[in-house]
Order: C-alpha cells, then sequence, then structure tokens
C-alpha cells in the first residue's frame, strides 16, 4: 500500500511539474511570438493562435489530474471530472497537428514532409489520414458522450455499513 501511495505522490507530482513547466514555456512562446512576430504569413496567424489554447488547456489538464492523483495519495480523493476532459483534449490536439500538416498551415523550417513515390503509396496515405481524423472525432465524441450520459445517484444506503 505504501508503495502505490509513493509511486501515486510521485506520478502526481510529475504531472504537476510537466503541466506547469508547458504552462510556463507557452507564455515565453506567446511573449516572443507577439514581440518578435510568430514567423509566419498573416493568413497562417489563425493557426498559430489556435495552437496556444490547445496546448494551454493541456498543461492545466496535466495540473489538474497532478493534483488529483496527489489528493488521492494522501486519502481524500477528490470526485472525478464530469467530461472526458483527456480524451477530448487528445483527439483535438492530435486532429489541430493533422489539420496543420496536411494543409501546411504553419511554417516547418527544416522538416521534411512525406511524399508518395507512387499512385499505391499516395492512397494508402490519404487513407491513414482519413482513418486518423476519423480517430480523433471518436476521442472528441466519446469524451462528450461522457459528460452527457445518465448516471445513477449514488443512494445513503450504499455506504451504510
Amino acid at each position: 500500500m505504501g508503495t502505490n501511495r509513493r509511486g501515486m505522490q510521485f506520478l502526481g507530482w510529475v504531472s504537476v511539474i510537466a503541466g506547469y513547466g508547458l504552462a510556463l514555456l507557452l507564455v515565453r512562446g506567446i511573449f516572443i511570438g507577439i514581440t518578435q512576430g510568430f514567423g509566419a504569413n498573416r493568413s497562417q496567424a489563425f493557426w498559430v493562435v489556435l495552437g496556444y489554447p490547445l496546448f494551454l488547456a493541456l498543461a492545466a489538464y496535466l495540473f489538474a489530474v497532478g493534483r488529483r492523483a496527489l489528493s488521492i495519495a494522501k486519502g481524500s480523493p477528490k470526485p472525478r471530472m464530469r467530461f472526458g476532459w483527456g480524451r477530448m483534449l487528445a483527439g483535438a490536439i492530435f486532429l489541430y497537428g493533422s489539420a496543420v500538416d496536411n494543409f501546411h498551415l504553419i511554417p516547418a523550417r527544416g522538416l521534411k514532409h512525406l511524399e508518395a513515390a507512387n499512385e499505391t503509396q499516395a492512397v494508402a496515405m490519404k487513407g491513414t489520414t482519413i482513418v486518423l481524423a476519423l480517430g480523433c472525432i471518436a476521442l472528441l465524441l466519446s469524451g462528450l458522450w461522457r459528460g452527457f450520459r445518465f448516471r445513477a445517484p449514488a443512494t445513503p444506503a450504499a455506504h451504510e455499513n
């Protein structure tokens, strides 16, 4: 039991520190982007700015999960989140990344995009992109479904004895 509690505390602190560090990096990136330009065209500015709230939400989610893990390790668990925020966030970030990569919305310095060598590879690449996008949409919808599904209220008789 003590080992599990220490492991939960360790993972909680790692998650809190990762969320805090990511938030600091984002604030630094926003400051540098505003003062020195984001390195993108005006048509790409929307996609650059859209990425910041997504990754700030990831930082907040990591921080919240870490705090919940620390409270569980201390023996006072907090109630679970109503929606599947982790699923929705993962789906949104992967969908954003896929859209940015496929439509070349943000300039990628020094990165090479994969190119198909023949028609078969081109079809396979497009099929994989479609399947991944559908998987990301399924993640988003499953997180929403978790929040809207019916939950039976806890009865006081179940907690007696």
